[in-house]
């Protein structure tokens, strides 16, 4: 097998690359001249007696510089077209998240091949066509326009929770025969009066019956999803990161509940960690090193006969070696669960605690979500329990919550009251709205979160890009590090195909 550079299909190596992504760091994180975009960093800067120190540290994730810990969680937030395009809205809702001083802005879960996006529960992004990139791209302009890093969210599928045009239709799942029945009484009661009361949620308590995918189903499906992942980076995105929790088709594998197959993805423990395993080694290949990996899962699955916090920390363990730059916990088994899956206030408090028991097992940086309280937060990083605050519903309520900390006027913040009508209204397919922050959901109509022609500072070619080493998928020759899926590549040459 050819090992060089050219022979992989990579350029030559650039003796002035380091000269040259040095200037593209300085050029991409500090734009002087940009008042209304830097005002984070002079405030960090001035206010040396900031108490939240451990917040406003800058970290590295891989090649990706942070400026602070406190980062956008991902979110469905129904607010992409029909045919899953970005909206003047959407770009609008996450460019006032990057304005309010984010760190990281990752999207919610991006449907990334073609079978995947016909079993979606409401609206969501596409990525799978050269064709969803211009869309893309107008959504990471907006981001990087307020200094902030974009992060994609993306998901092979939603499985068993997944929903045809067609109800009679099979969703494509680890295992047949296992629709997911939603259990109302153990969710939010705002979300249980909505479901109750309007016809269209409510033909969702119950999900689609399902069918066992096929073993070259599932090669296909991972190579397209690689790919896919290849057109985020050329879409700008500083950061991918693999959508594996809560009861979604990779979380099925891994879930003795959900996934009852006899073959060489089912059984015991190593089989039904494979999925999962496969998909990460093939996007860390596809994307190379020009962007940060991560992959978000449970922490542990709350149901019984369910997954363990110690066989998800053994996941973690497995996702590191394969070469991811940090991990993201969420919690909870997916939507027959949903008590954990979308946490009251008491509930949430358990999730950050979680950090605590994968910081000890392994080196990269562990995001964690639900820790709304920005002294709470400031003080478990400084504990060791995580290394990045990932807020959700905080940052719908109000986006300017980083802002505010930096500026050490805490008082200021508007805290989310776990009303989750914002949840109710979403899940119904009318976008988001918060009764507390009148502008949620009507971005667009606020100039402030438009953006200028293209500075001379401002870089066309995306970070990704500028590293060079995204290899051709078409004809891919294996980096020797990954023996795993080398055999699988070379068998299954056309994306997409079955």
């Amino acid at each position: 097998m050819p090992q060089g550079r050219a022979d992989m299909g990579f350029p030559a190596q650039d003796p002035d690359r380091e000269d040259r992504e040095k200037g593209y760091k300085e050029e991409f994180l500090g734009r002087p001249g940009k008042e209304n975009r830097i005002r984070i960093q002079e405030v960090i800067m001035a206010k040396k007696d900031n108490p939240f120190k451990n917040l406003l540290k800058p970290i590295k994730i891989g090649p990706v510089e942070l400026k602070h810990r406190m980062v956008l969680a991902p979110m469905n937030d129904t607010l992409s077209g029909h045919n899953g395009e970005a909206t003047e809205q959407l770009i609008s809702y996450y460019a006032a998240r990057a304005r309010g001083g984010a760190s990281l802005v990752i999207t919610g879960a991006i449907m990334g091949t073609k079978l995947a996006s016909q079993f979606v529960w409401g609206r969501n992004l596409y990525c799978f066509h050269p064709g969803h990139i211009q869309g893309l791209k107008l959504l990471t302009d907006r981001i990087h326009y307020f200094s902030s890093q974009a992060c994609a969210q993306i998901t092979i599928g939603f499985g068993r929770q997944g929903h045809s045009a067609d109800h009679h239709e099979l969703a494509p799942a680890a295992t047949a025969g296992l629709p997911y029945e939603i259990a109302l009484e153990k969710g939010p009661k705002a979300i249980e009066i909505a479901w109750k009361n309007i016809e269209h949620p409510r033909s969702f308590l119950v999900g689609q019956m399902t069918r066992e995918m096929t073993i070259d189903e599932i090669h296909s499906e991972q190579k397209e999803f690689a790919r896919s992942c290849q057109l985020l980076v050329i879409a700008g995105f500083d950061a991918i990161e693999i959508h594996a929790p809560h009861g979604y088709l990779e979380h099925q594998f891994l879930s003795p509940f959900s996934n009852k197959r006899t073959d060489m993805y089912g059984g015991e423990w190593r089989n039904r960690k494979r999925f999962l395993n496969e998909v990460t080694e093939q996007v860390r290949y596809a994307v190379g090193t020009g962007v940060a990996l991560g992959v978000r899962i449970s922490a542990e699955e709350h149901m019984e006969g369910g997954l363990t916090r110690e066989e998800m920390i053994d996941v973690g363990k497995d996702l590191e070696e394969r070469g991811i730059d940090y991990l993201s916990l969420s919690d909870g088994g997916g939507y027959e669960e949903g008590g954990h899956l979308v946490p009251d206030k008491d509930r949430a408090k358990h999730i950050p605690e979680h950090g605590r028991d994968f910081k000890k097992a392994i080196k990269i940086p562990v995001m964690v979500a639900s820790q709304h309280d920005p002294v709470k937060a400031d003080a478990d990083i400084g504990d060791g329990m995580f290394d990045l605050s990932a807020l959700g519903r905080q940052l719908f309520i109000d986006p300017e919550y980083p802002n505010k900390i930096a500026e050490n006027r805490p008082d200021d913040i508007k805290r989310c009251r776990y009303c989750h009508t914002c949840l109710g209204i979403s899940l119904a397919g009318a976008g988001i709205a918060c009764p507390h922050n009148p502008e949620l959901g009507r971005e667009y109509a606020n100039p402030e979160y438009m953006i200028g022609p293209r500075t001379e500072q401002e870089l066309i070619i995306s970070r990704g890009m500028l590293a060079g080493d995204m290899p051709c998928l078409d004809r891919p020759w294996w980096k020797p590090e990954f023996p795993i899926v080398e055999k699988a590549w070379r068998k299954f040459r056309g994306p997409g195909r079955r």
